[in-house]
């Protein structure tokens, strides 16, 4: 437990002495208030931020930070509507590559966790990593039934690391929310939540295996797609064997020109799977980079890393395709309708300015020639007019639209006429037939009949449980005026304000009597008495102007 203890002090240490080193000396200082600590802990601040941006240097600082931070800052890379536009570019340039940790540590691992020995297990294997990230490495082996794998190891003591660095990001984040912005509708803690529960689910191998083993299953009967399989003999939180897939990374452009594969064909495949896996399934592979697809052949692709998975409840699809349709024909009532739907709609928002600026993009990327037209930069300025009007994107769609933009990147280096509005149109159609196919309404008219069937047997014991509470005087009806607590508040400061002056006023008329009487000792030629009462007169109203003085500066603030 000391320990431990100790070693979250020199975390804080370390973190308090990056932000310094990168200019961010008073976000540091607030992570310590003791002033002993901050002479223990903290450096002077170096000339970085003369030479660098500040966006630089919130990227150069989550690097030297290691693994938790760079995925955080990773998450962040696509949040046009948080955080200033230079800030999300430059985060976009963040990468999970990490060195390598020896073969001695993974082998134990491998041991410990699944009770074999690697021997026992692989009739070859290949000690050399083929990737290192930040949560584990992989490696290639055949087991002794000759399949060919791929094995993951995770990191020692990754899951400790990472717990210790959220802790430290929780006080972190609410010191922003405090001090640094206050007036975004999304706070950093509510962020840091979110990106908590993804992480921990892609320290734990297991549920990533159950994510293969979901998309397999939807995939069965699909000739387009391979998703590999999982050895679950092998496969604990911290090891995962699945199976090797045959075909070439999409990033190996070249390998895939000397196959003489229709790259274009391939773009439109990749796209077109993917937004079947968002419309149509309702779930889809969150990290779809070049390193985890594969060209099986020219009409094939391979899916890998399943550590992070999006998933679209069936009230945000209905949302999400009238937006697209909305979008597509230029319907801006209907745009900002579906975001009132969604609560996205703050009190702050303009309205009328939050039109002008949607129709404007929809507008300008409508009459964009499609060999120009990039979807992502369509994404992109949606966001930015999310976050100047203070309209808060939903946290499953974020994570989509990252998904979106990386693979259109992926689509431009296959081809670079690519274009997301051709898959878009042809998935809208594909939805149109679905909804439409007999055997699906039939099934939905049954499971509507059923759920309001199931609805109506149980509203006599709801009835009978009002009833029952009613006749017991349980029932308590609790109302909540929003505000009346800061009126209180304010009434009460003005009656003090009011009382306070009277008094003052009161001192000060009964000092000029007694000075005028001149009763009493005397000083300066003048009652001693009405002096000193003119002067606590003095310091009480001086108190008072600086008290109403303060109070309307933190007001404005």
């Amino acid at each position: 437990m000391k320990k431990n203890k100790f070693n979250k002090i020199q975390r804080y240490k370390e973190i308090s002495n990056v932000l310094t080193k990168y200019g961010f000396s008073m976000l540091a200082e607030r992570l310590h208030k003791k002033l002993i600590l901050r002479k223990l802990f903290f450096q002077k601040s170096s000339k970085l931020n003369e030479n660098y941006t500040r966006a630089e240097r919130i990227r150069m600082a989550l690097e030297e930070l290691g693994p938790t931070f760079i995925k955080l800052g990773q998450l962040m890379s696509t949040r046009y509507d948080l955080l200033p536009e230079d800030i999300v570019e430059e985060l976009s340039k963040l990468q999970d590559d990490v060195g390598a940790f020896p073969w001695e540590s993974a082998e134990e691992i491998f041991n410990t966790e699944t009770g074999y020995k690697i021997e026992e297990v692989f009739s070859e294997f290949d000690r050399t990593p083929i990737a290192a990230a930040s949560i584990g490495q992989a490696y290639k082996g055949i087991l002794k039934s000759g399949e060919r794998v791929v094995v993951k190891i995770r990191r020692p003591n990754i899951d400790e690391i990472v717990s210790r660095d959220l802790q430290i990001l929780k006080r972190i984040s609410n010191i922003v929310d405090d001090h640094l912005i206050k007036k975004n509708i999304v706070k950093f803690n509510q962020i840091l939540n979110e990106f908590a529960i993804t992480i921990k689910r892609e320290l734990n191998y297991t549920i990533e295996g159950q994510n293969y083993e979901n998309f397999r299953a939807t995939y069965k009967n699909d000739d387009k797609v391979y998703i590999p399989k999982v050895f679950w003999k092998y496969t604990t939180k911290k090891t995962i064997i699945t199976s090797e897939v045959k075909g070439i990374k999409i990033s190996n452009i070249t390998e895939i020109n000397d196959k003489g594969y229709d790259k274009d064909k391939i773009a439109f495949n990749i796209a077109e799977v993917y937004m079947e896996q968002v419309f149509l399934h309702g779930f889809y592979h969150g990290d779809p980079h070049p390193g985890n697809l594969f060209v099986v052949n020219e009409n094939k692709i391979g899916f890998i890393d399943f550590g992070i998975i999006g998933y679209i409840d069936d009230e945000s699809m209905k949302l999400l395709i009238l937006l697209l349709r909305s979008s597509l024909h230029r319907n801006i009532d209907k745009i900002v309708e579906v975001f009132y739907k969604m609560d996205a709609i703050s009190d702050d928002t303009n309205i009328m300015l939050f039109k002008r600026d949607i129709n404007y993009i929809i507008n300008y990327y409508y009459n964009v020639p499609l060999d120009r037209l990039k979807f992502n930069d369509a994404l992109n300025d949606i966001l930015r007019v999310a976050f100047k009007h203070k309209v808060e994107i939903p946290s499953q769609w974020i994570l989509l639209i990252k998904s979106i933009i990386t693979l259109e990147g992926t689509g431009k280096k296959l081809n670079p006429k690519f274009n997301f509005t051709d898959v878009s149109k042809t998935i809208l159609d594909k939805i149109k037939r679905d909804k439409l196919n007999p055997n699906e309404l039939i099934k939905k008219t049954y499971d509507l009949i059923y759920n309001e069937i199931s609805n109506f047997q149980e509203m006599p014991k709801l009835l009978n449980k009002i009833l029952y509470k009613v006749e017991r005087d349980r029932i308590h009806v609790n109302m909540k005026h929003e505000g009346i607590d800061n009126l209180n508040r304010e009434l009460n400061s003005i009656s003090n304000k009011l009382s306070l002056s009277l008094i003052i006023s009161a001192i000060i008329i009964g000092s000029s009597t007694i000075i005028q009487s001149k009763a009493g000792p005397q000083m300066l030629g003048m009652s001693a008495i009405g002096l000193i009462g003119f002067v606590i007169a003095g310091i009480m109203g001086l108190t008072l102007v600086l008290s109403i003085i303060l109070r309307s500066y933190n007001n404005k603030k």
